[in-house]
């Protein structure tokens, strides 16, 4: 009884310390687009997009020309011409994770500066994320002080009971308002890139860290993904305008304080899941399979398993 009982305590410890990698560095030249299928995009540079080819399945991407959608950046409510968040130019030479050029830069102005990607002539269409799909968000810290990072996804109008609400810098499965933690940035704002990859299945598991739910079958014609600082240290700047045919004023940031950048956001499906997933890695041998209990599985059916291998413990989606 005692072995039972330390063998299912090995078991969650290793989930614990294996769950800290939905947030890792990103790899030399990106995110390996032939190892998934099935993209569901909300963001993702031009390249990028070209590469998924036939894979792409739903491309809801930011329209530069703002005619499908935009980036909206919140204006404060005493001031309309305010904005909590604004877009710092990139410097010369920076890249994406891709080795590109394009991506999004924001510092908040104020504490809860927020940006949304919102529908305008056509509405977002997430109908064709399963519980297969994994949510895939490119990201770094280039501010002066580290911050923490929230991130929405689904229909703003009813995202507290129908979507994904994560933040990254804090521990996982630490509840912080709605948002639930998926763990540290490893290097903080080190300026490096770093990927959130979670699947959906562990987004829904109501035995898991977050337990959320979801039905995107109807199209989203509010934001569909947000993005907000958690307790930044904010910029300051020197504001100017509006300029002729804008609505907000122009500014130049002084002193930065909390800084992120983004250069994707979408969904994907990996080429490979489940125990075949597993046995695939470089070298690494399935040793057991067991129910969220720590008991033994010869012959498992659907639901979420502890996959023991010689490199560790995970909890996989049969």
């Amino acid at each position: 009884m005692n072995n039972t009982l330390l063998l299912g305590a090995a078991l969650l410890s290793g989930i614990s310390a294996t769950a800290q990698t939905y947030i890792s560095a990103a790899p030399e030249g990106g995110f390996d687009l032939n190892g998934g299928k099935e993209y569901v995009v909300l963001y993702a540079p031009q390249p990028v997009l070209t590469a998924m080819g036939e894979r792409l399945i739903s491309n809801n991407n930011l329209d530069q020309d703002q005619v499908d959608n935009y980036l909206e950046y919140w204006v404060t409510d005493w001031d309309a011409k305010a904005l909590t968040l604004y877009n710092v130019p990139a410097s010369e030479g920076e890249l994406n994770s891709f080795g590109d050029s394009e991506f999004v830069n924001a510092t908040p102005l104020y504490e809860w500066g927020t940006g949304v990607f919102m529908s305008k002539a056509k509405a977002y269409d997430l109908s064709k994320v399963t519980d297969k799909h994994h949510l895939h968000i490119g990201l770094r810290d280039f501010g002066s002080s580290p911050s923490k990072y929230q991130f929405s996804v689904g229909s703003q109008k009813t995202i507290k009971t129908n979507g994904f609400q994560i933040m990254a810098g804090i521990d996982l499965g630490q509840a912080s308002g709605d948002y639930v933690g998926i763990g540290q940035l490893p290097g903080g704002n080190d300026g490096k890139w770093y990927y959130i990859d979670v699947p959906v299945a562990d987004l829904i598991d109501e035995n898991g860290d977050f337990g959320f739910t979801y039905d995107f079958s109807a199209p989203i014609t509010d934001g569909a993904f947000t993005f907000s600082f958690n307790s930044p240290l904010c910029s300051t700047a020197k504001t100017s305008g509006p300029a002729p045919g804008e609505t907000v004023y122009s500014y130049e940031i002084t002193k930065l304080g909390s800084a992120l950048s983004l250069d994707h956001i979408f969904f994907y499906v990996p080429e490979t899941d489940g125990v075949d997933n597993v046995a695939a890695e470089a070298e690494e041998e399935i040793t057991g399979i067991y129910d969220l209990t720590g008991r033994a599985v010869a012959n498992p059916g659907k639901g979420i398993y502890i996959v023991t291998t010689n490199l560790g413990a995970r909890k996989v989606r049969f």
